[in-house]
């Protein structure tokens, strides 16, 4: 129960903190730039990288709601085993593209590791920045796979397939 619990709530807990460092970060720096006439050269860049890792979460989050765009005329066509099928082939096919994105993500990672190379303004190893698409499409696939196994646990109580939150109708 608590680890459904943290399943639940944990990305929401990640997006508000990279987003409050986003507003955090531009604020000071618009503070400092405008108020003292100095700025720093790591704000910019704290704040695109947390920019970065908040939409791969985000995306992330949208996967397990099915809140992401979406085409679904055809979908909405067919009645429960056509919605379930159609599902299924849209999960099967998201899956696909992250575990192949994932795999590709990773190089540029390995890459940054063993050059050494480092970020601009923080100095810090750009790997951990570059590390956003890999957690973003593991994220991405963890929660297919999720929605998958929620997905025949309603079928198998009769229910129709989760079609998501729909942000308008």
């Amino acid at each position: 129960m608590r680890c459904d619990r943290i399943d639940r709530k944990s990305e929401r807990w990640l997006l508000l903190t990279f987003y409050a460092l986003i507003i955090l970060t531009v604020a000071i720096e618009v503070i400092r730039r405008f108020a003292l006439n100095y700025s720093s050269v790591w704000g910019e860049e704290l704040a695109r990288y947390a920019f970065i890792y908040l939409a791969w979460i985000a995306a992330a989050a949208a996967v397990r709601d099915r809140a992401h765009i979406r085409i679904d005329v055809l979908v909405n066509l067919g009645g429960p085993r056509m919605q379930r099928l159609a599902w299924w082939l849209s999960d099967i096919a998201t899956l696909v593209l992250a575990v192949w994105a994932l795999w590709l993500s990773v190089s540029p990672v390995l890459t940054s590791l063993n050059f050494g190379s480092v970020t601009p303004g923080m100095r810090l190893s750009q790997a951990v920045f570059l590390m956003a698409i890999p957690i973003g499409f593991l994220l991405i696939a963890s929660r297919v796979v999720q929605t998958m196994l929620a997905d025949i646990r309603r079928m198998r109580r009769g229910e129709p397939p989760f079609d998501g939150h729909k942000l308008f109708d």
